[in-house]
Order: structure tokens, then C-alpha cells, then sequence
């Protein structure tokens, strides 16, 4: 065992500001831009656990010389500053989906250190009891509502694993996605089948013959 709190040999934990870079977002509403140009950028909103909602992409003026201050790269994790008690910290890995796009100040792009920190690991970790539980004592706390800030962030302890060791790991969580977003489609399609099914033999289109069942024959259309 190594010396870190019990952690296999080989691990370590380190503040999260000396395995990658932390970055502030953009604030909205500045006045007297010189050479301002429009383009899109993520709010909270657009940063879901794990994943992007980018159905809705809102543009934001900024200063031409401070758009690369700003950008998204492929590889950056999102995280969220605050909001509900469950979405404290909820990151997603960004993959270039557009280009360039911007992030607003709400949000923290944490740069991972290439061959040091895997960025799709770091999210997972973020997501997991250890990351929850750190954000939920460190936060600022205001009815429902709870933030965290860039200190706090900075110091998060991140529990490292050799780098394959990672890329192992988001590997594997990659599949559990996969397999999961294919059951709540299923899920899904289920649930949009009963919705019909309830209006056709409520409405009398269609009608259930005594100790007659449906189920299969619908679910199985």
C-alpha cells in the first residue's frame, strides 16, 4: 500500500491545480468593446452531468484579442460554478463540437495536463461519491442552492492513478454509458408506447376484449 491514505501503489492525490489548468469564463453584458465579435458559448445550462445539451447555443460579445482566452479546446472539462445540490461539480468532457465556442463565467474549464491526467477520468471522478462529497463540505450553501469557487476547485484532491491506469478506467465507464443511454432510449420508446396506448382505449379507438391483455402485443410492436 502506498502512503497516501491506504491508495494502491503506484497512486497519489494531488491538488487538482498542480495536474491541470483551471480556467474562468467570459461575463455577459460588457459595455464599450472596441473590437468586438459574436460567437457562440456554453452556459450552465448547456452543461449537463456528464454530456452537453447543445439544442440551444446562445452568442456573446467578445473582444477579438480575448477570444482565445476563452475558446474551448477538445479534452477541457466542463464544470458547473453552482446550482442545485445535484449539480454541484457536474463536469462533461468537451469534444469540439463547435468551433470556436465559448465559455461564460458560471462555468470552470479545467485543462488536464497531457499524459498526467485523463480527462474524461477527472469527470468521472468529479461525478463519484469522492468528488460529490468534497464539493457538498466545501460549497457555499443558500436554501437549494450551493457553489463552489476557484480556490475550492484548485484544491480538489484528485486521486491519481497511473495514466493507462485512467484511460483504462474511462474506457470502461465509456461502455456503461453506452449501455445505458441504449436502455433509457428503450425506456423511453416503452413509455411513448403506453402514453399511446392509454389515449387509443381511453378515447374508444381501440377497445380491450374481456380478460384480454395487450402488453405483449404492444410492447412487441
Amino acid at each position: 500500500m502506498s502512503e497516501h491514505g491506504g491508495l494502491p501503489d503506484g497512486w497519489t492525490q494531488v491538488p487538482l491545480h498542480e495536474v491541470a489548468e483551471i480556467r474562468t469564463g467570459i461575463a455577459k453584458g460588457k459595455q464599450g468593446l472596441r473590437d468586438p465579435v459574436s460567437l457562440p458559448y456554453l452556459r450552465v445550462a448547456n452543461v449537463q452531468d456528464g454530456y452537453f445539451d447543445l439544442d440551444e447555443v446562445k452568442t456573446i460579445a467578445v473582444e477579438r484579442a480575448d477570444v482565445e482566452r476563452y475558446s474551448l479546446k477538445a479534452g477541457d472539462v466542463l464544470m458547473t460554478e453552482g446550482g442545485d445540490f445535484d449539480k454541484l461539480g457536474r463536469g462533461a468532457v468537451w469534444g469540439g463540437q463547435i468551433a470556436p465556442c465559448l465559455h461564460q463565467n458560471h462555468l470552470f474549464v479545467v485543462r488536464p495536463k497531457a499524459g498526467v491526467l485523463d480527462a474524461h477520468y477527472l469527470s468521472a471522478l468529479s461525478a463519484s461519491a469522492h468528488g460529490r462529497a468534497y464539493f457538498m463540505a466545501c460549497a457555499k450553501r443558500s436554501t437549494n442552492l450551493a457553489s463552489i469557487n476557484s480556490t475550492q476547485l484548485k484544491a480538489f484532491p484528485v486521486v491519481l492513478p497511473p495514466i493507462e491506469e485512467q484511460r483504462a478506467m474511462s474506457r470502461m465507464f465509456g461502455v456503461w454509458d453506452e449501455a445505458i443511454a441504449l436502455h433509457e432510449r428503450e425506456l423511453e420508446r416503452l413509455r411513448k408506447e403506453k402514453l399511446a396506448l392509454m389515449q387509443d382505449l381511453m378515447s374508444g379507438r381501440r377497445r380491450v376484449p374481456p380478460g384480454r391483455m395487450l402488453l405483449e402485443e404492444h410492447a412487441g410492436a
